[in-house]
């Protein structure tokens, strides 16, 4: 195999495939001559060149639309155009994420960055993710998985509200850009069950809202190690959500990285990051989001596929840590490589 010869992906069928174009324009001058794939929202794939792609204005708001014509109608006429290259991912979201792509790319041996089918299934479904996180005895909020589609079920999320009295929802199988609510009155609730119904996502967990400080942390795994990076916080201003709005086109909220903790503080934020991708199976990279409290961090998620956007956390911190960025590509593409023995 061409070692040197990379397919970048970018593009997709979930409603995070904007953020997905700027983690490809982010990271496409890293590579020499990659060949460039889009998905559309269809699951078509189109060849895009790289001065097409960084020609796209406002890809937080405007969808790309490719110039070429398509070479494969989905995931499975793709088999020639990725064999003897490395895919790096630049998806996020439904099928990119959830373990799809990298199921099919494991069964006809290409190679792909990032974390494999089963660690990449494991994280994107929010209440299996906490079940594992539970096994390693990770601080965690109380949790209902909620099905809408049940009447029995949202009685038991009424009653769950009644308890805790302040609540998040958010889509169990999804990014937490989207369909994400904070509800702390009866009235917010209601309004959220009925938007929820609206929507086609139905499976939600819901957690106890936890007090504390929004954290984040990336993880990068190295050939030889792996490294926890600089921590980062987000600052919501009173009424804001750390939606789609507010981490993409920076409305209600600041992020600070590195994040001021002590000494104390970012050691237990790192060390859970690093229990969440050395226990979920992650490989190559990761970011697991926590609230940090007076009691120590609490665990929320774990990211698989963590954005390339010039926003996103992850070149944040590793620019916190004054790791090169092509430094950090040259190790995933690596780390991907490694997956097997032969390629």
């Amino acid at each position: 195999m061409n070692s040197n010869k990379v397919a970048l992906i970018f593009g997709g069928t979930s409603n995070e495939r904007l953020v997905s174009v700027a983690s490809a324009q982010n990271v496409v001058n890293y590579f020499q001559n990659p060949d460039i794939y889009f998905i559309n929202p269809q699951g078509q794939w189109f060849p895009v060149t790289a001065e097409e792609l960084l020609a796209h204005k406002n890809p937080f708001v405007q969808e790309f639309q490719p110039k070429s014509s398509a070479v494969a109608s989905d995931l499975m006429g793709t088999v020639s155009l990725l064999k003897d290259k490395i895919s790096f991912l630049a998806l996020h979201g439904t099928a990119g994420e959830d373990g799809t792509y990298q199921e099919f790319f494991e069964k006809n041996q290409l190679a792909y960055t990032g974390s494999g089918a089963k660690a990449s299934r494991l994280c994107f479904n929010k209440a299996k993710t906490k079940e594992a996180a539970r096994t390693q005895n990770m601080s965690l909020a109380s949790e209902l998985l909620v099905h809408f589609d049940s009447v029995d079920s949202v009685n038991k999320l009424r009653k769950f509200f009644s308890d805790k009295k302040k609540i998040v929802l958010k889509p169990n199988a999804n990014g937490s850009s989207f369909g994400l609510f904070i509800v702390s009155n009866e009235t917010e609730l209601e309004n959220a069950i009925t938007q929820i119904k609206k929507s086609t996502e139905h499976d939600y967990i819901v957690e106890e809202f936890v007090t504390g400080r929004e954290i984040t942390v990336g993880v990068w795994e190295k050939l030889n190690g792996i490294v926890p990076l600089a921590p980062s916080e987000v600052l919501l201003e009173a009424g804001s959500n750390f939606d789609y709005q507010g981490k993409y086109l920076g409305r209600g909220s600041k992020e600070i990285t590195p994040a001021d903790l002590n000494s104390v503080q970012k050691k237990a934020c790192q060390d859970l990051a690093l229990l969440a991708h050395k226990s979920f199976g992650c490989l190559g990279y990761s970011r697991t989001d926590m609230i940090l409290t007076a009691n120590g961090p609490v665990f929320i998620e774990t990211n698989t596929l963590p954005g390339m956007t010039k926003a996103s956390f992850f070149p944040q911190q590793l620019a916190a840590e004054n790791i090169s960025f092509q430094t950090f590509i040259d190790e995933l593409l690596k780390s991907g490589l490694s997956r097997y023995q032969k390629v």
